[in-house]
């Protein structure tokens, strides 16, 4: 949780389809906890446009004499490529911001980030199938869902960190495990996100089979990201995420 804004993980663009790609509008709100500890809150509101989505997210936490929070305005195309992301946060009472936004031709990314006393700027390819995901943003975790139910060959994570940091993802879907959303039982389906070919970390998500997120846990930091009136009954025993297990690709195109 260092740097002067903090990403567990983050970033994922999704595959060129036939047809729009949904996802499940309205707000949604998240309870942060650790060692059975409330630490936070994090919640979405997804819009759905007539040219694709507008995504705000907001999320907040303190551990310790750690606190961070952060505003995230997204906006994405019918087949949720970013087209344009603004992320605003405090770390410790520090403010920081990091922009980004597509380049005319549609193949890079145009970044400025401010923190720490620093302007900084940089261009990185704009790849499809790519999610930009700050530390605990319910936003982020929804559309990685959707990836992880549509299985692009390549995808990516963007981690606002620094100038920005563009690493490879891969998706792992898992058995389903079972949950109980306000006491009603509910299958969900489980899929594992690693991300980075080294020292990767990985993201556990568990949604429903529409899509809709229940949780999202951050193994390697003890972190649970869960759906207000969700509880999972057996959730899985963590593993160290290892480069075998998904074999991030690396190639793919950017989009046009």
């Amino acid at each position: 949780m260092r740097g002067w804004l903090p990403v567990l993980l983050l970033s994922v663009s999704l595959p060129v389809l036939g047809q729009s790609v949904v996802l499940p509008t309205g707000q949604s709100q998240f309870t942060i906890t650790q060692n059975g500890k409330t630490v936070g809150q994090t919640e979405s509101n997804i819009e759905r446009l007539s040219n694709g989505y507008s995504i705000e997210s907001h999320g907040e936490m303190g551990v310790g004499n750690f606190h961070y929070s952060f505003t995230s305005q997204n906006r994405l195309d019918p087949m949720l490529n970013v087209v344009e992301d603004r992320i605003t946060g405090t770390v410790n009472g520090k403010e920081a911001s990091f922009d980004v936004n597509s380049s005319s031709d549609g193949r890079q990314f145009l970044i400025q980030a401010q923190g720490g006393g620093k302007n900084e700027n940089n261009t990185l390819t704009r790849h499809q199938n790519l999610v930009v995901v700050p530390d605990f943003d319910a936003a982020a975790y929804v559309e990685m869902v959707h990836f992880a139910m549509a299985q692009p060959q390549y995808s990516w994570v963007l981690l606002p960190k620094g100038n920005g940091i563009l690493v490879p993802c891969g998706y792992v879907n898992k058995p389903d495990v079972q949950g109980r959303l306000y006491g009603r039982p509910e299958t969900v389906r489980h899929t594992t996100v690693i991300i980075s070919a080294q020292n990767a970390v990985s993201i556990e998500l568990y949604y429903g089979t529409d899509g809709t997120l229940m949780e999202a846990d951050l193994p390697q930091e003890n972190f649970y990201v869960v759906r207000n009136g969700f509880e999972l009954v057996n959730r899985p025993a963590s593993t160290a995420p290892h480069v075998g297990t998904a074999q991030p690709q690396q190639g793919g195109q950017p989009q046009q």
